[in-house]
């Protein structure tokens, strides 16, 4: 008897670490508008919905889904290899394929983005 009631706690026990361990790991929202800052830089668009959020395992990459402009023709995504990478709002992205995401890169990249962000319809990932 005092056997199973040390099987359990420990059972317990490693279910509870277990599920901390696995605790969902997401952007948050300024991440997301990092992201969104990035591709405006170099891409003219009208809207961006962030649709998922994952880490593989097995790579350790961190992959980001988003739809450009309301369209699943434009559905495309960033992967990096480091979380922090998504602070940065200054570098640039580059969107593909190319064939498709070429009509709507700006010839110049844009220096102050203010004004334009304004006009761009973000839906964020939800928790």
């Amino acid at each position: 008897m005092r056997m199973k009631k040390i099987l359990a706690l420990l059972a317990i026990v490693v279910l509870i670490i277990g599920g901390c361990s696995m605790k969902k790991e997401t952007l948050t929202k300024e991440q997301q508008d990092n992201v969104v800052k990035r591709i405006v830089r170099g891409y003219n668009i009208k809207s961006i919905e962030f649709i998922s959020f994952s880490r593989d395992n097995k790579t350790g990459m961190y992959h980001l889904v988003y739809v450009i402009n309301n369209n699943e023709q434009y559905k495309t995504g960033l992967s990096l290899k480091e979380i922090s990478r998504f602070n940065n709002s200054e570098d640039g992205i580059g969107m593909s394929p190319t064939n498709i995401f070429d009509s709507f890169k700006r010839k110049e990249p844009l220096e102050e983005l203010d004004e334009e962000l304004k006009k761009i319809n973000i839906i964020y990932l939800k928790e």
